[in-house]
């Protein structure tokens, strides 16, 4: 088996061990570049290259490519903007979800393995994205009532910095797969009345472990990942759920991966502090 390989499938999921049954921690999406460290009979050891993260994937999940295409898709790819599309071939349709990457993609058309196929969903060349806070809430809010699951990069399901993840990348910013490992990248917002649209906003545990981000949106509010998909109120406090009366996660830090916005406090402007009675509201 070559050292190369990509996506075969709509999403393959990542483990931790070879053997681990129900636990998944990530998944591979179609036509992203993976690098083979272990290759295994039934699974093989692979480590992404967006953001090396590593796991097991089954091997026939996998589709081997030459080093060409293989840093193409690395460095020069196309991605699928659609939720929900497909790609068309002579003898199968293969569903893609937002993210994946189309090989050789000219507009129409796109090889994978030895097989042509047909795309007519929204798409994006490398050289066409644009570094913007605005697109990238554009394309966050497209992903709106998809519930939350733990290691999930698809619509059926995915978690919180696996959308940040994915909306960041296309506008060309590559990030770690983990809240925690993402909390290291960008600079620091000291205030969040600071803040500005696009802001990442990171959020603790009770043992003080950053386990959870999201995107700050202008007015005051956050899109990220609960219970599903959603967009909440924030405040120096963390996330405020409306439908709970309460608090669900508590800020950490706020960092920002754009250039700084010419008007001021554009996140806060209109913020106002989470009035609430005893009765009413519940801190963490």
């Amino acid at each position: 088996m070559s050292n190369f390989a990509l996506g075969r499938f709509t999403a393959a999921a990542i483990r931790s061990h070879a053997k681990a049954k129900s636990e998944m921690m990530s998944q591979l999406l179609l036509g992203e570049p993976v690098t083979i460290l272990e290759p295994g009979k039934t699974f093989s050891r692979i480590r992404c290259c967006d953001d090396d993260f590593e796991g097991f994937v089954r091997t026939d999940q996998l589709l081997t490519a030459d080093e060409r295409t293989f840093r193409l898709q690395r460095d020069n790819p196309a991605f699928a903007l659609d939720l929900w599309s497909a790609i068309l071939g002579e003898q199968a349709a293969v569903p893609i979800t937002f993210g994946a990457r189309l090989p050789g993609f000219d507009g129409m058309r796109l090889l994978h393995g030895q097989h042509v196929f047909n795309y007519s969903g929204q798409a994006a060349l490398s050289e066409d994205l644009r570094t913007e806070a605005d697109l990238m809430i554009r394309f966050a809010r497209r992903w709106l009532f998809v519930p939350g699951l733990a290691g999930g990069r698809t619509p059926t399901g995915i978690d919180p910095a696996a959308l940040i993840q994915l909306v960041a990348r296309l506008i060309n910013i590559k990030l770690p797969r983990t809240a925690d490992a993402m909390s290291n990248h960008g600079r620091m917002v000291d205030f969040v009345i600071q803040a500005q649209p696009a802001d990442l906003a990171f959020f603790d545990n009770r043992k003080g472990h950053i386990e959870h981000v999201g995107l700050l949106l202008p007015d005051s509010k956050i899109l990220h990942v609960g219970d599903r998909v959603r967009i909440d109120s924030v405040d120096h406090y963390g996330i405020f759920n409306q439908e709970t009366g309460r608090y669900s996660h508590r800020l950490r830090i706020v960092k920002r991966l754009l250039p700084d916005m010419d008007i001021p406090n554009v996140l806060m402007r209109k913020q106002k502090k989470v009035e609430a009675n005893e009765n009413q509201m519940a801190i963490f």
